[in-house]
């Protein structure tokens, strides 16, 4: 990497797992392996939100929309197609989740139903997941830490990576350039015959990102115009996947390698910066499944790695961490009417980093079981989940959770949701470097939604429309706030109350030639402190977290011909607990244009794209400024 001093040891790694995945690539190809008959409708798709997370806002972003995504990353797609505040540092940042008036650390990140956020800090670097390695996502509003554990207070996001069988040779691969110095390169490679299936998908990203911004913290009128420095950014990735069927069986692995390596530009409350962060991550997961007589079981093993090199002035900060999890599952049609899901899971933690004392771990063991009623007469299904978990020895308050969804006329439906959920302390609030308190609670929150769901077919027009209301509380707050000495520790401290509304919207048009699409999505979010150590906090809102955020998209195409506009609208937000300093509203448009090109089974796609269209000039987080006016053209190939 072209300023990164682990540049061979990255090298080096990846070029050993890009053998071995080829390796086994080849070794599939020989078929040698005794497999006989069996199908995809053989394996009833049990996967435990769409199951059992009834009642639940959910949305699905799916493959052909993450097609258009395909250079992006993940904070970039949930920003245009979801409510979630996403907040974003600029080009080379961080960008975090906030779901529903939480934190960052309230929304789960999961990939094959394991939680990627990081136990160190409690949360995870969304722009560090790229949009070419999905293959869909779904979207969960609101908390269930009965079906997935630790976190999701806020919210889940749910990776999704697919393999498919019978389906031969598949090639796609991209190619673009943009503004600032930004190129990169993505594909992926399938191949998969009736028993066996694999992939390989790789990307690389780098650019300058030296953006011209006006410096709003200036004295006098008209502010200058200043060219971002310190701001390169080179990240590449591959991951891979094998998947195996034999008789009722399926097993497989999957593994995703990612290095990137960042120059972090100075705030405008500095004059210059030679920070320098590096990430690199290693995550494996093997699975099996079989079909047994009115029962799948399920069973999954993962291996996570994380290292991160912080350079600040000469000085090195590194953290590693590691991390292993076990799951087993059983999911029983007792009944026509009931389904039963009940299941172990095991995980350990363990850290190095400069800021520990000494290498903290952390042993985890929870048990949890669904049930699923369906009342056939009155259009209604009902779902329980409870999980038990034992941290370190200690139970975590069980955390309970009771959903319904109403069929009451044609495909209209009422849906609710009542949990109790809980956050464990990360490692970070516990063991930091004297200012760790390991005296600290879980929080635990109670969460309540209700929402109607309307679509309507007329003629050649499909509406779709939802309508969300919810409601959560979160005691045990844990913040980090100035003691006596004027040092920051962590203290459970704060109540906090989340409340507000959701509405979305789809249209979808068709005819011969034509096709138009538009979706609205809308939050209100009121997230306040209802009790704490400081009186005059109560009623004020959390920082960072805007009370209005929308986001439009329109699509029109005719025939092989698209154009996309996507517009987003975020509010002002507070910056200070006192609610006394504001960062102003913004929005930002996008526009896309492509034209798909087809010659026998080669598909070809060329786009331009135009990132903020009207060259807004703003911040999400104070001090970080956001490019204007970015170009990107690319070219695209698929081949089957």
């Amino acid at each position: 990497m072209y300023f990164c001093p682990m540049k061979k040891i990255q090298f080096y790694n990846l070029l050993f797992f890009l053998l071995f995945s080829s390796t086994a690539v080849l070794f599939a190809q020989q078929d040698t392996l005794p497999l006989s008959g069996i199908t995809d409708t053989a394996f009833v798709q049990t996967q435990r939100l769409p199951t059992f997370g009834i009642g639940h806002h959910q949305i699905q972003i799916t493959g052909e929309q993450l097609q258009r995504y395909s250079t992006s990353n993940l904070a970039q797609v949930l920003q245009l197609e979801t409510t979630f505040f996403v907040k974003d540092y600029g080009p080379t940042g961080i960008s975090t989740l906030s779901g529903r008036g939480g934190g960052a650390a309230h929304t789960a990140v999961l990939w094959e139903g394991f939680n990627i956020q990081s136990p160190m800090l409690g949360q995870a670097d969304i722009s560090l997941v790229p949009a070419v390695f999905l293959d869909g996502i779904a979207v969960q509003y609101g908390a269930e830490s009965a079906l997935f554990g630790n976190s999701s207070i806020g919210g889940a996001i749910h990776l999704q990576t697919q393999s498919k069988f019978d389906k031969g040779w598949q090639f796609w691969g991209g190619a673009n350039v943009g503004s600032f110095g930004n190129w990169g390169q993505q594909f992926k490679l399938h191949f998969s015959t009736k028993h066996y299936a694999a992939s390989a998908r790789f990307f690389y990203k780098s650019g300058k990102n030296n953006f011209f911004f006006e410096d709003k913290n200036a004295f006098g009128n008209p502010k200058p115009i200043r060219q971002q420095t310190n701001a390169q950014l080179e990240q590449i990735g591959v991951m891979t996947t094998h998947d195996f069927k034999y008789q009722k069986h399926t097993f497989g692995i999957k593994s995703w390698y990612q290095f990137s390596s960042r120059q972090i530009p100075p705030t405008l409350l500095q004059s210059s910066s030679s920070d320098w962060q590096a990430d690199d991550s290693w995550r494996t997961i093997i699975h099996w499944k079989m079909l047994a007589h009115k029962q799948v079981w399920k069973a999954r093993s993962a291996l996570f790695t994380e290292s991160l090199l912080f350079r600040n002035a000469g000085i090195n900060s590194w953290s590693r961490i590691w991390s292993s999890r076990t799951e087993v599952e059983n999911t029983w049609y007792a009944h026509r009417l009931h389904l039963f899901n009940f299941g172990i899971n095991y995980s350990y933690f363990t850290a190095h980093s400069t800021g520990y004392d000494f290498d903290p771990h952390q042993h985890r063991a929870a048990l949890f079981v669904s049930h699923k009623w369906t009342l056939p007469k009155a259009n209604t299904i009902l779902t329980t989940n409870i999980r038990t978990e034992n941290v370190a020895g200690n139970f975590v308050r069980p955390a309970i959770a009771w959903g319904g969804r109403w069929q009451f006329y044609q495909a209209w439906y009422w849906r609710w949701h009542l949990s109790h959920n809980y956050r464990l302390p990360t490692f970070n609030d516990l063991y930091w470097n004297t200012l760790g308190n390991t005296n600290l609670q879980p929080e635990y929150s109670y969460n309540s939604e209700i929402g109607l769901h309307l679509p309507l077919q007329l003629q050649k027009i499909a509406l779709e429309g939802s309508l969300t209301g919810f409601c959560n509380l979160v005691n045990n707050w844990i913040l980090w706030s100035p003691d006596n000495n004027g040092l920051w520790r962590p203290s459970n401290v704060d109540q906090v109350w989340a409340r507000g509304a959701e509405v979305g919207l789809q249209l979808r048009w068709k005819n011969k030639n034509w096709q138009v699409r538009s979706n609205l999505n809308y939050a209100y979010t009121a997230s306040t402190r209802m009790a704490g150590d400081r009186s005059d906090l109560v009623g004020k809102q959390l920082i960072y977290t805007p009370k209005h955020n929308a986001n439009i998209a329109l699509q029109g195409q005719y025939k092989k011909t698209t154009l996309l506009y996507q517009h987003s609208l975020t509010s002002s937000r507070f910056v200070d607990n006192t609610n006394t300093e504001v960062l102003p509203w913004y929005h930002f448009a996008n526009l896309r244009a492509s034209q798909l090109i087809t010659y026998k089974k080669t598909q070809v796609t060329v786009y331009v794209q135009i990132n903020n269209l009207y060259g807004a000039n703003f911040q999400i987080i104070a001090n970080r400024p956001m490019p204007w006016q970015q170009v990107e053209i690319g070219l695209q190939v698929s081949l089957k």
